[in-house]
């Protein structure tokens, strides 16, 4: 996938939180704005070298084997206008 307008980045970054959003049944009152129908693992990770927080999709194994405070490798693009993150993942 290539983002026009986006510039590649990576860098070494500290876990400082994991979220767990369950999917939605369909017909189910959401009691989470943020629910799909589909399950969603997110980790929070402050990068090392700017300080800059960033929250990354990851699966489940991953996911689950992560710890807070733990060191990781994240790439991710950043738009050069807006410095919106886009496409983050941890490798």
């Amino acid at each position: 996938m290539s983002l026009a307008g986006c510039e590649k980045k990576n860098g070494d970054a500290i876990v400082i939180g994991k979220d767990y959003v369950a999917a939605v049944k369909q017909g189910e009152a959401r009691k989470e704005e943020r629910a799909t129908n589909h399950e969603q693992w997110s980790v929070k990770v402050r990068m090392l070298d700017n300080g800059r927080r960033i929250e990354v999709r990851a699966d489940r194994a991953q996911w689950e084997k992560l710890r807070e405070n733990e060191r990781v490798k994240i790439t991710y693009r950043v738009g050069k206008y807006t410095e919106t993150v886009w496409d983050a993942e941890i490798q």
